[in-house]
C-alpha cells in the first residue's frame, strides 16, 4: 500500500519537473514511509512511496520493463496475484519477484488495458507505454484506493492525495463552488468526478483513463460498476442457495485478504461486520483486533467488543479518546489530504490505527458492508415512504400522509431527488437558501441535476434498488475515502473484504427482500401508519438478511440481532462545550465562509451551537474555514510537526 504520483507531458521532448515531483513524494511520505522511488524520462516522471506489505526485497518502484520500457506505479493490494502469476508463466512470462507489482505489469503487457478486468483487489495505477506514447490510469471497482488528477495545456498530472497533486505549479488555485454546496449537503468531497478544486478531478471508481500525445486527447471507460438491474428481471434463487452463496463468497473474500508478509490485524467496532471479519479471520491464525470510542454516553460499543473478541477468542485493545487533540488531528489529517475531512469519525479512525501500527502494518475492515448487503434500514427501507407518498400535497391527509408529515415536515414527496434531500442532508437546501449568500445558494440546481442524472441512470430499478445504487456511489464513495486518508497518514493499509466485487455482482442481482424484509406479517401491519423511522427505531425491519442468515454461527446472537449503529463522535456535543469557542474563532476569522455566508444568520448557528441541528450545520462550515487556513495554500517549509513524529515513531522495513 503506498502514494503515488508523476506527469506525463504532451511533449515528448519536456523536461520532468523533478522538484515538483519531489514535493509530490514528501506530502505521501505517511501513506509509504518504508522507501521513496522515482522514474524520469523525457516528458514522463513518476513518484512512489513504499509501505511494504508483500515480498519485503522487492517489489520496488516505480517498475520498468526493460524490454519494452514500460514503467508503473502502483497503490493497492491484487488479492489474485498468484493465480495471475501462475497464468501468466504458463504464457510464457518470467518473474524475478514474488510481488504482485511485478504481476500487475506483466499483465498490462500481456492484456493491455483490458487486465483490470481480471484484477480481484483495491488499486490505483499509473502506467506509461513508451511504444503507444500513453498514460494509461485505473482505479479498483469500490473506489477503495484515492486517485485524482489535473489536465494542463502541458499535460496530465496525478497523485493519490490532492495534497500530494497540487505540488505541481498552478493545479487546485481556484474553488468549485458546485461541489461546494454537494458538500453542505452530503460531507463528501466529490461529486463524481469533481472535487472542490475545480482543475482537480478525480477519477471516479470503476473507471480507467488513457492520455495519449498523438492527439493530446484524455478517453475515459468504464470498466465495471454495480448491476443496475430492473425488478422483473431479477434472479430469485432458492434463499437457502442464495445464503450458501454469499457465505462462500464471503469467506473467500475474507481468506484472500489474510495474504501479508507483515503483521495483520483489524479494527473491531461491535457491530456485525467487524465482528464476523474478526470471526473468519481468526480461523486462519494469529489476528489481533483494536477498538476505540469515546466516554460520553453513546459513544462507545465496548461491551459488544468485548463479547465480539471473546467469541472469536482474540485480543482487543480498546483506545478511550475524549476532546483533547481532537483538533490537533482534525488539521493533521487536513493537510495531508489536502481537503476538508467529510464526517468527524476521520479523526479517531485516525486515532485508531496509529495505536494499531504500533502492533500491525495491515488492518482488515468492514466498510462496504451495508452499501452491499442493504444495512441502512432509514435511507433504504424509506423507499417504502416513496412508493405509497402522494406526489401532491393532501387535501386531506390520512394516516400514511400524518406520517410523512412527522418525519418530513410535509405529506407529499414529489420526486428522488427532493426525498433524498430531505431525508439524507447534513445541511438541508432551504437551509442552505435561508443561511448562503443569495449568488451561491442559486447554484444549488447543479447539485440537483446531478442527482437527477444519476436517478435516470437507475430507471427501472425499483425505488429500494434506486437508494442502493446511490448510496453505493455517494456514500461508499466517502466511506472508502476517509478509511484510506485515515488509515495511510498513520502508514496502515487498511483492507476491506466487503468490497470485493464479486459479492456485489451477486448481490445486486438478487430481489429486494434478499437483502431487507418486514421481520414478519404483524411487522409489516404495524408499519402501515408509521414513516421509516419510526419503523426503524421499532426494529420492524430486518436489515443485511442474506448476511445474517449466512453467519448466525460466526456472530454472537447479541450482536447478530443488533440494529446499525453508526461509528459515534460526540463532536455536536462539543460544539455546544469544550470547542464552541474554537468554532466561533474559525469561522469568524475566515474570509472564505464570510464571503459565502449570510453573516446574520451564521451568528445565530454559533450562538446556538448546543443545538444538534446547528451543529451539524456548523461541521462542514467549520471544515472550510480550517481548509483556507492549514490546506487551500499549502506552503513549502518546515515538517507538520504531528507528521514528523509519526515520521520518526514509524518502523521502516
Amino acid at each position: 500500500m503506498c502514494g503515488i504520483a508523476g506527469f506525463f507531458s504532451w511533449d515528448s521532448n519536456a523536461p520532468v519537473p523533478s522538484r515538483p515531483l519531489r514535493r509530490a513524494s514528501e506530502r505521501m511520505a505517511l501513506r509509504g514511509p518504508d522507501a521513496d522511488g522515482f522514474y524520469e524520462q523525457s516528458g514522463v516522471g513518476f513518484a512512489h512511496r513504499r509501505l511494504t506489505v508483500i515480498d519485503l526485497t522487492g517489489g520496488w518502484q516505480p517498475l520498468e520493463d526493460r524490454a519494452s520500457g514500460v514503467c508503473l506505479t502502483y497503490n493497492g493490494e491484487i488479492y489474485n496475484f498468484r493465480e495471475l502469476r501462475t497464468q501468466l508463466v504458463g504464457l510464457g512470462h518470467t518473474f524475478e519477484t514474488q510481488c504482485d507489482t511485478e504481476v500487475l505489469l506483466h499483465a498490462y503487457l500481456q492484456w493491455g488495458r483490458a487486465c483490470t478486468e481480471r484484477f480481484v483487489g483495491i488499486f490505483a495505477f499509473a502506467i506509461y507505454d513508451p511504444q503507444e506514447e500513453l498514460l494509461f490510469l485505473a482505479r479498483d471497482r469500490m473506489g477503495a484506493k484515492p486517485l485524482y488528477y489535473a489536465q494542463t495545456d502541458e499535460g496530465v498530472a496525478f497523485a493519490s492525495t490532492v495534497a500530494a497533486l497540487r505540488a505541481f505549479d498552478g493545479i487546485g488555485s481556484d474553488i468549485e463552488f458546485d461541489a461546494v454546496l454537494h458538500y453542505f449537503s452530503s460531507i463528501r468531497t466529490t461529486m463524481g468526478s469533481r472535487t472542490l478544486l475545480r482543475d482537480v478531478q478525480t477519477l471516479e471508481a470503476g473507471f480507467q483513463l488513457t492520455a495519449r500525445r498523438v492527439n493530446r486527447s484524455v478517453e475515459f471507460q468504464r470498466y465495471w460498476e454495480f448491476p443496475i438491474v430492473p425488478e422483473s428481471e431479477k434472479e430469485a434463487p432458492p434463499l437457502s442457495e442464495a445464503v450458501e452463496t454469499v457465505r462462500s463468497l464471503v469467506e473467500e473474500a475474507v481468506a484472500g485478504q489474510l495474504v501479508s508478509d507483515v503483521p495483520l490485524g483489524g479494527f473491531l467496532s461491535g457491530g456485525i461486520d467487524s465482528s464476523l471479519i474478526a470471526s473468519l479471520a481468526s480461523k486462519q491464525g494469529a489476528y489481533g483486533a483494536y477498538n476505540v470510542g469515546y466516554g460520553e454516553h453513546g459513544c462507545n460499543e465496548w461491551p459488544y467488543v468485548r463479547m465480539a473478541a471473546e467469541f472469536a477468542e482474540i485480543q482487543c485493545r480498546e483506545i478511550h479518546l475524549n476532546s483533547d487533540g481532537f483538533v490537533d488531528a482534525w488539521i493533521f489529517l487536513m493537510k495531508e489530504k489536502g481537503l476538508p475531512l467529510s464526517t468527524p469519525n476521520e479523526i479517531p479512525i485516525w486515532q485508531l490505527a496509529r495505536s494499531l501500527r504500533e502492533d500491525y502494518t495491515v488492518a482488515l475492515s468492514g466498510e462496504g458492508a451495508d452499501e452491499v448487503f442493504g444495512g441502512y434500514v432509514t435511507p433504504y427501507f424509506s423507499a417504502y415512504d416513496f412508493d405509497r407518498a402522494k406526489r401532491k400535497p393532501s387535501d386531506a391527509p390520512g394516516s400514511v400522509e400524518r406520517a410523512l408529515l412527522r418525519l418530513y415536515g410535509q405529506d407529499c414527496l414529489p420526486g428522488h431527488v427532493a426525498h433524498h434531500f430531505l431525508l439524507n442532508s447534513w445541511m438541508a437546501p432551504a437551509t442552505q437558501q435561508v443561511l448562503l449568500q443569495p449568488d451561491l445558494s442559486a447554484r444549488f440546481p447543479a447539485v440537483w441535476d446531478f442527482y437527477q442524472g444519476l436517478f435516470d441512470r437507475f430507471e427501472g430499478c425499483s425505488t429500494l434498488d434506486k437508494h442502493m445504487h446511490l448510496h453505493a456511489r455517494i456514500n461508499l464513495e466517502g466511506l472508502l475515502n476517509r478509511v484510506d486518508s485515515s488509515t495511510m497518514s498513520a502508514s496502515v493499509e487498511a483492507r476491506v473484504p466487503f468490497t470485493d466485487h464479486r459479492i456485489a455482482d451477486y448481490l445486486y442481482r438478487l430481489p429486494n427482500e434478499y437483502r431487507m424484509a418486514w421481520r414478519d406479517e404483524s411487522a409489516r401491519q404495524q408499519g402501515r401508519v408509521m414513516n421509516v423511522a419510526e419503523i426503524d427505531s421499532r426494529n420492524l425491519v430486518e436489515s443485511k438478511l442474506l448476511l445474517r442468515r449466512a453467519f448466525r454461527d460466526e456472530v454472537p446472537p447479541e450482536i447478530m440481532n443488533r440494529r446499525k449503529v453508526s461509528f459515534p463522535v460526540p463532536f455536536r456535543e462539543w460544539f455546544g462545550g469544550a470547542l464552541r469557542d474554537f468554532a466561533g474563532d474559525t469561522l469568524s476569522s475566515s474570509c472564505l465562509v464570510g464571503e459565502m455566508v449570510q453573516r446574520p444568520v451564521l451568528t445565530e448557528l454559533i450562538d446556538g451551537a448546543d443545538d444538534p441541528g446547528y451543529a451539524m450545520q456548523l461541521w462542514p462550515l467549520v471544515n472550510l474555514a480550517l481548509w483556507e487556513q492549514n490546506g487551500l495554500h499549502p506552503e513549502e517549509g518546515a515538517p507538520d510537526p504531528v507528521a514528523s513524529e509519526l515520521l520518526n515513531s514509524t518502523c521502516l522495513t
